[in-house]
């Protein structure tokens, strides 16, 4: 039930959705107010280690409520990741039972030749290290390298265009 090809399908397939993952992280998280938030906290960390340095309670106080507001911040941070995965997540589940169902008993022919692994085992780096490249795979390892190769381009493509709003806009 391919359209092109198999390896063309999810070639496109992971296109589509490292542009929605892009748009749904611009539009639900805030980036800008994620860095504005992760600088307060890196000066608040500062003022933490001088107050420690220190022996007086008045010292301690400070520091203990410097911390407290961090916890806060960190909170509010978590909430916006939170946010992005609730709605991201289900698209994405969508997305694999469909490849699975479709392409899961298909060998495909990679458009480019991908590491080969023998005995790969999650939990054992040793069995990280590819030992040769072939052209056949299966779709969730095609899935990973298309989506990585996809999100970089993208990943570059999303920058420079900020950068030449942020210059318009200045």
């Amino acid at each position: 039930m391919s359209l092109i090809s198999p390896a063309i399908d999810i070639v496109l397939i992971s296109a589509v959705l490292v542009v929605v993952s892009r748009v749904l992280e611009a539009k639900v998280g805030n980036k800008k107010k994620m860095k504005e938030s992760q600088q307060r906290m890196k000066e608040k960390q500062k003022q933490i280690k001088e107050l420690a340095k220190r022996d007086d309670e008045k010292s301690k106080q400070e520091a203990q409520k410097l911390q407290q507001e961090m916890l806060q911040e960190m909170g509010e941070s978590m909430q916006g990741s939170m946010r992005y995965m609730m709605i991201s997540m289900p698209i994405f589940l969508v997305v694999f039972m469909f490849l699975g169902a479709v392409y899961g008993h298909t060998t495909l022919e990679a458009l480019f030749p991908l590491p080969m692994f023998s005995g790969f085992f999650l939990l054992n780096p040793l069995t990280w290290v590819p030992v040769g490249f072939g052209a056949t795979t299966g779709w969730l390892k095609w899935y990973f390298f298309s989506y990585l190769l996809i999100s970089i381009i993208v990943g570059i493509v999303w920058r420079a265009v900020e950068k030449t709003r942020g210059k318009k806009n200045a």
